[in-house]
């Protein structure tokens, strides 16, 4: 038995679903676009060239790094995905780059779709680049398994189109380029639903997303992403309890979809600043209408790595991930492993895993007296809220990512 595995990306979730088949010998390959490979000497000569413009290109290419397989079962076909992190730098807008994905994705499917061999047992592929494969597979009597990592589209769409209602200064050149190409985008990922033996998704907020858009859901797998390894119980942090403010740390991008804009307008019109503070870690990608001036109590600072911010996490009070939807937000897992109780709404897919008032508290999304009263709950309940850390370490040690791989392999041979 053996499986080939495609993505465009290595994302730290795709080389594990490909380490679930590895550590068993049924991954036949991994075939993505771009792997930072630090022996080749055409990356070498690019990052020099980027250097030479002002774009640090080795870092990007670091992040693409394959760290949990034999590169012997890892193709790189790099060219294109290439073109297109490049472009992303200089493309204010977007759109540009947005073409350029919409191409390289089903060209990437079907160089996929040529590598198809008859000792094949299955395909495990990806949303929007998997339907020539997904169909050549068929043809071959091989059984395909499709992952989808976020909500159904339509669902997203439904829930961005209110928030332009409700903030016209969304109305972005980029907002229209993707609205005007989300049909023919939505026929083919459910092109490939159809022609999938099994479909993975990491969450009940992605599964019930398809099942509200009429899509047949007999035949899905929750299997929710790992933690990782969690932090010494002794190690923890010892409680501040009542002592100062209360710390809250934000990660990854700070935008719509992730509900910044509420957190804002919550923080200044219930002057949370005078209980809390606040780090962010991420790009700032809000509008400046919608969070200028920036209230008092926030912080704002780049991405940092992932070891620095494992320190912050163990360092806070808690994580505040109000998002309005996500297919799961690993920045959650991330959390609990270092003993962080987690403020979040039922829009998180990590949600699933959150027991409200023993390792996180729950909060209504797109609403921010709900955000506000959270977190005024956590500053006036100091010693409950630092009772969370250990259940926030037990919820990370209870679901690792070989917790993840096991539930996976399961779920294939179901297919």
């Amino acid at each position: 038995m053996s499986y080939l595995i495609s993505h465009t990306s290595v994302a730290p979730f795709i080389q594990q679903a490909a380490l679930a088949l590895a550590e068993k010998d049924l991954l036949d390959r991994f075939i993505t676009t771009l792997r930072f490979n630090p022996e080749s000497r055409r990356q070498k000569l690019l990052f020099r060239a980027a250097q030479g413009i002002g774009i640090d290109l080795e870092r990007q290419f670091r992040r693409r790094s394959v760290t949990e397989l034999p590169l012997t079962k890892v193709e790189s076909h790099p060219f294109w995905e290439t073109v297109r992190l490049s472009m992303s730098k200089i493309d204010r807008q977007g759109i540009l780059t947005d073409r350029i994905w919409s191409f390289t994705e089903p060209a990437f499917d079907r160089l996929v779709a040529r590598k198809i061999h008859a000792n094949l047992t299955g395909i495990y592929g990806y949303e929007y680049s998997s339907l020539a494969s997904f169909t050549r597979a068929k043809e071959m009597g091989i059984t395909t398994i499709y992952d989808v990592p976020a909500p159904e589209t339509h669902f997203v769409r439904k829930l961005m189109d209110t928030e332009v209602e409700r903030h016209p200064v969304l109305r972005t050149a980029y907002h229209q380029h993707t609205s005007a190409r989300e049909q023919p985008r939505t026929a083919r990922r459910q092109a490939e639903w159809h022609a999938a033996d099994k479909v993975i998704v990491a969450s009940s907020v992605t599964r019930d997303s398809f099942a509200a858009a009429g899509l047949l859901t007999d035949k899905i797998s929750v299997v929710p992403y790992g933690a990782p390894p969690p932090i010494d119980a002794l190690k923890q942090r010892p409680s501040r309890a009542t002592k100062g403010k209360l710390q809250l740390l934000w990660a990854g991008s700070f935008n719509v979809r992730k509900g910044a804009h509420y957190l804002i307008e919550s923080w200044r019109r219930h002057r949370l600043d005078q209980i809390a503070e606040l780090k962010v870690f991420g790009p700032m990608l809000l509008p400046n209408s919608l969070c200028k001036p920036i209230p008092p109590g926030i912080e704002f600072s780049p991405s940092v790595p992932r070891h620095e911010l494992m320190f912050h996490y163990a360092n806070s009070d808690a994580l505040i991930f109000p998002t309005l939807c996500d297919g799961f937000g690993m920045v959650v897992t991330e959390a609990w492993s270092q003993g962080l109780p987690v403020l979040t709404t039922r829009r998180a897919g990590a949600a699933d895993l959150l027991r409200d008032g023993q390792n996180g508290r729950l909060f209504e999304p797109a609403n921010i007296d709900s955000l506000a009263d959270c977190v005024t709950w956590c500053a006036e309940h100091r010693s409950a809220l630092a009772a969370m850390r250990e259940p926030a370490r037990e919820t990370a040690a209870g679901w690792q990512w070989s917790d993840y791989r096991q539930a996976l392999r399961e779920a294939i041979q179901t297919a």
